[in-house]
């Protein structure tokens, strides 16, 4: 599990010394920083739980830290620190979606205590709002695959010849299939990993054929509907400690991205190889490919990147924080590389089978 994230804002050392201290230790990752415009551009590009944030501060102050946070970051929790003679700014403040205040001077206890109320709100309100995605999109599941399953059929031609406008129209409805699909088994997924219901566990693995043979043998990857072709740039296996139905969710969402965002009729390339005690696979496709401004919100829950030749692509906005989660529960990173306009390839690493691992060792010794 990981740990909470709290980032303290505050324009006097002093007061980050004492939060610095009073969590020491602690089961906390903690962060700060002297400015509210240092503070704001570091809870928007990385992850935090919390944010505690002085009201008044020279430039950019708590007040507007909030309101910022709230518009762009609304599933961070923030609270307010403030003296004695802005309890009134303080109270205003929570009006404005703060979950509490801190009055300095504080004592120990009484940070702790907000710091421990704010995170218990926080995993309770995660769970409830989990648990009815898991509930509605479990309801969604059949009736939506019974649906694709029949335009499908018909659009194969199995009851008779279709005319172009039926066709279409049958396109349509599959590609919106495929959508909730899309939905569905994110929202699913999500759920059963925040909620430690995956029912997880390591065996003794081939990576090729029991990860990426049987996510190459799925309908939605063999017959989509925008005639892409899926190429193995690679003939051997490797072994792996690893989750085999988690990794299948890993390899199924880079390709089902590729598909996505790829340009219609072009080929998507995996790759394969050992470089040390891991293994590195890698997804290619041709497309509008990744900014370098938009790298850093690429693995964050919920976020979809806008840009152009991706508009009418519809998505969950949680494929690849999955992919981030999994690989990482794996001990493994993930990553990529992009010529915006032209191409993306996204890679994860994975540490090999311990036998594996002694293995190859001895063969790059020998070749050296």
């Amino acid at each position: 599990m990981n740990k909470p994230r709290i980032l303290f804002i505050d324009d006097e050392e002093i007061v980050l010394r004492s939060c610095r201290r009073i969590f020491a230790g602690s089961d906390y990752e903690i962060d700060t920083v002297l400015s509210g415009e240092e503070g704001l551009s570091k809870a928007i590009n990385q992850d935090y739980d919390i944010v505690v944030t002085d009201l008044k501060m020279p430039g950019l102050d708590g007040m507007e830290v909030l309101k910022r946070l709230r518009k762009v970051r609304p599933d961070t929790t923030v609270i307010i620190f403030t003296g004695y003679a802005s309890v009134d700014t303080a109270r205003e403040a929570l009006k404005n979606g703060a979950f509490d205040y801190i009055p300095k001077p504080f004592t120990p206890e009484e940070i702790r205590e907000v710091i421990k109320n704010a995170l218990e709100a926080r995993a309770g309100k995660q769970r409830t709002m989990l648990d009815l995605m898991a509930i509605v999109s479990h309801e969604l599941k059949s009736p939506v695959s019974a649906l694709h399953t029949t335009a499908s059929t018909l659009y194969k031609g199995y009851f008779g010849q279709l005319s172009p406008e039926q066709m279409k129209l049958l396109e349509t409805i599959i590609r919106n299939c495929e959508y909730l699909e899309d939905i569905i088994r994110s929202y699913l997924d999500l759920s059963r990993m925040e909620l430690n219901q995956l029912d997880s566990f390591k065996e003794e693995i081939y990576f090729v054929r029991d990860v990426v043979d049987e996510v190459l043998s799925l309908p939605e990857v063999r017959e989509n509907t925008r005639r892409m072709t899926v190429v193995k740039d690679f003939s051997e296996d490797v072994k792996l400690n690893g989750d085999p139905r988690l990794l299948r969710i890993l390899v199924r969402n880079l390709i089902s991205n590729a598909i996505k965002y790829g340009y219609e009729g072009t080929g998507i390339r995996l790759g394969l190889e050992v470089k040390g005690e891991e293994m590195i696979f890698s997804v290619y496709n041709q497309g509008v490919g990744i900014r370098p401004e938009d790298g850093q919100r690429l693995f964050r829950k919920f976020e979809r990147l806008k840009q152009k030749g991706t508009e009418g692509v519809k998505g969950s906005g949680l494929g690849l924080y999955i992919c981030k989660k999994i690989v990482e529960s794996h001990g493994g990173r993930i990553w990529y590389e992009s010529e915006p306009g032209s191409w993306v390839k996204f890679y994860f690493s994975l540490p090999l089978f311990e036998a594996e691992k002694k293995d190859n060792s001895e063969n790059q010794a020998e070749k050296g």
